[in-house]
């Protein structure tokens, strides 16, 4: 027999699948429960976020959407299932922002170059001067604090930061580990979107949207190939270039007879003022 609260869980996962077109799995590794709480209650309104058993998961879609069987794939690991309205790049980029610092723990993986910045870091001389050269910190004592000479790199992204180099950034207060709900692919409308495809900067994007228009905007204009959009430009510049025709070869039409006549005329007054 089943578990009455699991028949009760897939139940309410089989009618977020269907009820949101959006769906993404996110990892929850290393994610402290405070944040991850909090994460929750900033996406309301615009996201529900769930924890369930792989295997609950699993019969959900099976019997809501089968069609999300491809998401599997991405289900390694301490899991939850992001349920959304947004389309997949605003879902991506919203959680994503939704981050923030901690310190890295001895024996952690650095996520990136860990750099530890030049200037005073308010500590009193004593054995904190020894514990920051002994991570590789490049630091002397200034009156009567310690300062860091020069930036230094104390841990290359990819490595095993060390016990010292844990120590020492705490004493600074350095936190170099981001901390946010980490989507791991989104489903929307048959595709899925992984993070090397949703991972782009909105404004960037906008600003090359508005590049591409103006430039297709040129080029319309300039080919003379008509579209609703440079259609009034495109009559406007044939009229000024059939005026500017009329004018040049003296061709008198209603709209060019008086520019003709005054050009003549100043023309007229051009020729009298060199034969005099």
């Amino acid at each position: 027999m089943v578990a009455p609260w699991k028949e009760k869980e897939v139940k309410e996962l089989e009618e977020m699948l269907k009820k949101y077109p959006v769906v993404a799995v996110a990892s929850i590794e290393s994610l402290p429960a405070a944040q991850f709480q909090e994460i929750k209650a900033k996406v309301k309104g615009h996201a529900v976020i769930r924890v369930a058993r792989k295997r609950l998961i699993k019969r959900a879609v099976e019997e809501g959407r089968p069609e999300l069987k491809v998401l599997e794939d991405y289900a390694d690991g301490p899991i939850a299932l992001v349920f959304s309205d947004m389309n997949a790049f605003k879902l991506y980029n919203t959680i994503k922002r939704m981050k923030s610092k901690a310190p890295v723990k001895a024996g952690q993986v650095a996520p990136n170059d860990i750099i530890v910045p030049a200037g005073d870091t308010g500590l009193p001389p004593g054995p904190a001067l020894g514990d920051l050269k002994a991570a590789g910190i490049n630091a002397k004592i200034e009156g009567s604090t310690i300062k860091v000479v020069k930036d230094s790199v104390v841990a290359r992204e990819g490595q095993v930061v060390s016990d010292t180099v844990a120590n020492a950034l705490n004493k600074l207060g350095i936190k170099p580990v981001d901390i946010f709900l980490r989507i791991k692919a989104v489903y929307e409308d048959g595709t899925v979107f992984t993070p090397d495809v949703l991972d782009i900067s909105e404004e960037e994007t906008i600003s090359n949207i508005q590049t591409a228009y103006q430039r297709a905007f040129n080029l319309a204009v300039n080919s003379a190939y008509p579209t609703k959009e440079v259609m009034d430009v495109l009559i406007a510049k044939a009229f000024s270039n059939a005026r500017n025709l009329s004018v040049e070869i003296a061709f008198p039409t209603v709209k060019t007879v008086d520019l003709i006549l005054a050009r003549a005329a100043s023309h007229g007054q051009a020729l009298k003022a060199l034969t005099q």
